[in-house]
Formats: C-alpha cells, sequence, structure tokens
C-alpha cells in the first residue's frame, strides 16, 4: 500500500468519526426538541440515528482494522488508529442515550407534562456542544480543544445538581401524586443521560491525550 492510498484511508477514517459526530449531536437536539414539544414521533425518529451509528461504528472498526494489518503504521499514525477505535465505543454509548432519552419522552408524552426544569434544556445544549468540539479535538489531534471540553463538563455537573434539586422537591412535595412523581422521576432520568452524555464526550477527548501522548490520563 503506497503512502497516498495511507494517507487516503486516514482521511475517510476522519471523515466517519465527524459523521458519527454529527449523527450524535442530532440525536441530542431532536430529543431536546422531542421533549420540549412533547412530539413522540420525533422521539422515535432518534431510533433511526442511532442505527446510523451503529453502522458508522461498525465501518470505523473495520477501516481501522485494514489500516493496521495492510499499512503497519507507527508512532503518531498507530496512536491515532487505536484510539479511533477505543473513542468509538463512547460514540456508540451516546446515541444509546439519546435514544432512552427519547423513550422516556414517548412515556411521559402518554400524561400531562408536568414543568420540566430549563436546566435540562441547557444542559442538551451544552451537551451537544461537547460531543461535536471532543470529535473535533480528536480528529484534529488539537490538545487545548480536549482539554477545554472536559472543563465544559463541570458546568453540565452543575446543571445536573440543579436539576435534581428542584425534581426531588417535586417527588417529596407530591409524594402521594404518583402521576407527578414519575413524571419528576423520568425528567430526572433524561438528565442523567445527558450527564452521561457529557462523560463520554470527556472521554472522547481523554483519548486524544492518549492519540499525542501515549498515556491515558484524567483530563477533568
Amino acid at each position: 500500500m503506497t503512502r497516498r492510498q495511507f494517507d487516503e484511508q486516514l482521511a475517510e477514517l476522519k471523515d466517519l468519526l465527524t459523521e458519527m459526530g454529527e449523527l450524535n449531536c442530532r440525536a441530542i437536539g431532536d430529543a431536546a426538541t422531542a421533549l420540549e414539544k412533547q412530539n413522540p414521533s420525533l422521539a422515535g425518529e432518534i431510533k433511526n440515528v442511532e442505527s446510523a451509528v451503529d453502522e458508522k461504528e461498525t465501518e470505523v472498526e473495520r477501516l481501522c482494522l485494514k489500516i493496521i494489518l495492510k499499512q503497519q503504521p507507527v508512532a503518531s499514525d498507530l496512536l491515532f488508529v487505536t484510539s479511533a477505535m477505543k473513542m468509538v465505543t463512547d460514540m456508540e454509548r451516546i446515541a444509546d442515550q439519546a435514544v432512552d432519552i427519547s423513550e422516556l419522552v414517548v412515556k411521559m408524552s402518554q400524561l400531562p407534562y408536568a414543568d420540566i426544569p430549563t436546566e435540562i434544556y441547557d444542559m442538551a445544549e451544552r451537551v451537544k456542544d461537547m460531543v461535536a468540539s471532543a470529535v473535533e479535538s480528536f480528529v484534529e489531534r488539537n490538545m487545548e480543544l480536549a482539554k477545554e471540553t472536559c472543563r465544559a463538563d463541570d458546568a453540565v455537573d452543575d446543571l445536573f445538581d440543579a436539576v435534581k434539586k428542584k425534581l426531588t422537591h417535586v417527588m417529596y412535595k407530591d409524594i402521594d401524586d404518583d402521576e407527578n412523581g414519575e413524571q419528576a422521576l423520568d425528567m430526572l432520568m433524561i438528565a442523567k443521560y445527558l450527564e452521561k452524555i457529557g462523560d463520554h464526550a470527556t472521554n472522547i477527548a481523554e483519548w486524544v491525550m492518549f492519540m499525542m501522548t501515549g498515556e491515558h490520563k484524567k483530563l477533568n
């Protein structure tokens, strides 16, 4: 295999990773919109996005193995390829959690909606930005952007704590109201899934550290 072919395959790999990131951002955005608009139909479509992410994951893994076996890359290129095989696991889980959110949205649509903490929408926007920047930092091998992504997770954690405080109050206040209590619990689960998405974005950023230094360290 010539260097030109190798460069073309690396470019293809970067494109696939970027596409996975874009699909995940779409899934997160659609989940938040479905929640806000009380749209179970839109929520149901997120499963199709998850399937597309799964297909991209398989393509990435096959391409990485092909590059390793046929080209036998060394040094930084090898670290990039092996790190890509690791980070797509986090990418796939982000899509899974978007689906988990969508399933809760469908469930919640069957009951009268309670007030949704605005912090949930802020969380969704922030983790969507984190996913986008994490993937960009990986593809561009940008350590500073990776660090910024990890720092952004602190704000997401603070928002989750605010949501948890509000919804815990609702659950205790309406302890005898099964519907309100169940809605509050579902919304808390949605916030938890968003927090986990932020954690996965942080994991992706940490693979940038591994790719560039050979050491896997916590950046946050």
